[in-house]
């Protein structure tokens, strides 16, 4: 009897602390994600220098440019003859060299939902990976048609907590990966910095 009554009390022991784990993990993990919330919420404009490196190994760095929602601008010092810049409807890459502009709509990337501020939390509208390790937090956007069947990463580091990366996977398996280098935010920029270059003939796509 006392052998059955101890094992009773272990089982019983390993369950309390199963469950005292698992609440203390769901707060951490919800403290941690709300953290991240406030982070972007609050986040009205950005600049910094990227590198940009395709899934073919191929690099491009410039500078770019945020004021949120909708404004983005990328400036290209390699290639010097691109420029992307945003409205917060059309997102219009040129070939300064050849003076051509081709214009895409934002809604059907998926940049849309960061540049426009519509990163919904909501588990019926998206598929949320958020994971932390080694004081990166990564929060992976995924399973819905909102991003055409793309998956989009949000990269931060979490001491501070600071966007240093973005990551898009098209429906091709095709990866691009943006990364950020001194960052700064808060300041306020001129709607001209977000104008394309005028070449006179217009694309869209």
């Amino acid at each position: 009897m006392k052998r059955l009554f101890f094992l009773k009390t272990f089982i019983i022991l390993i369950i309390a602390n199963f469950v005292l784990f698992k609440s203390f993990a769901d707060n951490l993990y919800n403290k941690n994600l709300n953290h991240v919330k406030e982070y972007l919420a609050n986040l009205n404009s950005l600049e910094a220098d990227f590198f940009q490196v395709s899934s073919d190994g191929n690099i491009k760095e410039g500078k770019i440019f945020l004021s949120l929602p909708g404004k983005l601008r990328i400036s290209y010092k390699i290639p010097k003859n691109l420029l992307i810049t945003s409205n917060g409807f059309w997102l219009t890459v040129q070939d300064k060299k050849l003076k051509q502009t081709n214009n895409f709509p934002l809604n059907q990337t998926p940049l849309n939902l960061f540049l426009n501020k519509k990163l919904n939390f909501n588990q019926n509208e998206f598929k949320i990976k958020f994971e932390k390790n080694s004081g990166i937090i990564t929060l992976t956007f995924s399973d819905n048609q909102k991003l055409n069947s793309s998956i989009f990463k949000l990269i931060f580091t979490s001491t501070p907590l600071e966007l240093k990366k973005w990551v898009i996977i098209d429906e091709f398996n095709n990866e691009t990966s943006v990364l950020l280098q001194n960052l700064i935010t808060g300041n306020k920029y001129s709607n001209i910095l977000f104008f394309p270059e005028d070449f006179g003939q217009v694309n869209y796509d």
